[in-house]
């Protein structure tokens, strides 16, 4: 079969969730399908597989970029003739071959349209009807559309894969160090702006007793989209042992040498791989009740209220005196992983999806 995958960003170009599913798709359905790939790019296109028609994408020019976009995902189109598009985002045409449309949360952003939001609602509509099938990474993000009044049964649930060999237990890591053996190492890995909630991974940390704040080191790693924001973490972080890395390449490493992993996350998430990531790696994890988490996590960690720092103090006190506890929910989130995001598994879903559209 002849498949188009085209998607606004590509890892490690751009590091996201949405990417990441990109790229994992495209590793494994080139293997099996003939596949050509459309991709944006916002850092270095020479990042983007060789053969990838790559497309400038620049913030500072939304519609340009969208135009460019849909422009050369048609071009292609023309000259490959596929059978299939795997559309990442809703900047991908849907008149050009039956298409698969993976959504995140479509609807995200729509503050900025002023007067325009109600139509702009009414185009994501039309365009989320026009595809062959609409898939979301996670039963709440269907929820949530279906409150913007689409029809549920047109949404069709997959839950994206994680590589488990990136992400893996480090043999060496295991527990929580004791007093003489180095930090407590802290790991909160997400993109820097105001609704993941560093800030309030930072002021947690310096809410704990300072018996406990002698021996945590925390790690804020992700690229700085708002520098607002990072200017006022860099203020709150004074004092504390926290520290920032903007560019980093592979983010394994990050986690398996982390002890706790953090996702105090203040937005309604529509997968979590932060929290899934560390699953993956044994870790721990204390995450916001809030969107898909409580369903993406099946229970498995911690959960603390979204934004509440109080909330956050108490659940890192609660596994920093409990090292047993550590153990067990780390093993007990590495087999969740195993058994419903490996990739061996996840890329099961996306093949059923395309199955029973050619039924």
């Amino acid at each position: 079969m002849r498949i188009l995958l085209a998607t606004g960003a590509f890892p490690p170009d751009t590091v996201t969730g949405m990417a990441t599913l990109a790229r994992q798709l495209w590793e494994r359905l080139r293997h099996e399908h003939e596949l050509r790939l459309v991709s944006g790019w916002r850092n270095d296109p020479s990042l983007l597989p060789r053969g990838a028609r790559a497309v400038a994408l620049r913030a500072e020019r939304p519609i340009r970029s969208s135009a460019a976009l849909d422009f050369a995902v048609r071009r292609t189109a023309l000259s490959f003739r596929p059978d299939l598009v795997i559309a990442q985002g809703l900047e991908i045409p849907t008149d050009l071959a039956p298409t698969i449309s993976l959504l995140a949360d479509p609807f995200s952003g729509g503050n900025r349209w002023g007067r325009v939001r109600t139509l702009r609602n009414s185009a994501i509509k039309a365009r989320i009807g026009s595809a062959a099938l609409a898939v979301v990474p996670s039963k709440s993000a269907r929820a949530r559309l279906m409150e913007r009044g689409l029809p549920g049964e047109a949404l069709h649930v997959a839950w994206p894969g994680v590589d488990t060999v990136q992400f893996q237990p480090d043999s060496e890591v295991t527990g929580l160090p004791g007093p003489a053996e180095g930090p407590i190492r802290l790991l909160y890995a997400a993109r820097i702006i105001p609704g993941k909630g560093q800030h309030v991974a930072i002021e947690a940390v310096k809410g704990l007793p300072s018996r406990l704040q002698d021996r945590i080191q925390l790690d804020l790693v992700g690229p700085v989209l708002d520098e607002g924001y990072f200017s006022s973490l860099r203020r709150r972080a004074q004092g504390a042992r926290v520290t920032f890395h903007p560019q980093v390449e592979d983010l394994g490493p990050w986690y398996r040498r982390s002890h706790i992993v953090l996702f105090p996350t203040t937005q309604q998430e529509v997968f979590g791989y932060s929290a899934v990531d560390g699953m993956a790696c044994g870790k721990p994890v204390i995450y916001s009740n809030c969107g898909a988490l409580p369903e993406v996590t099946a229970g498995v960690g911690v959960p603390v209220a979204p934004g509440d720092v109080g909330s956050l103090v108490k659940g890192l006190r609660s596994l920093l005196n409990d090292p047993e506890r550590c153990v067990e929910l780390g093993a007990a989130g590495r087999k969740l992983v195993l058994e419903r995001y490996s990739w061996d598994v996840a890329i099961e879903r996306y093949r059923d999806l395309i199955s029973s559209l050619f039924a």
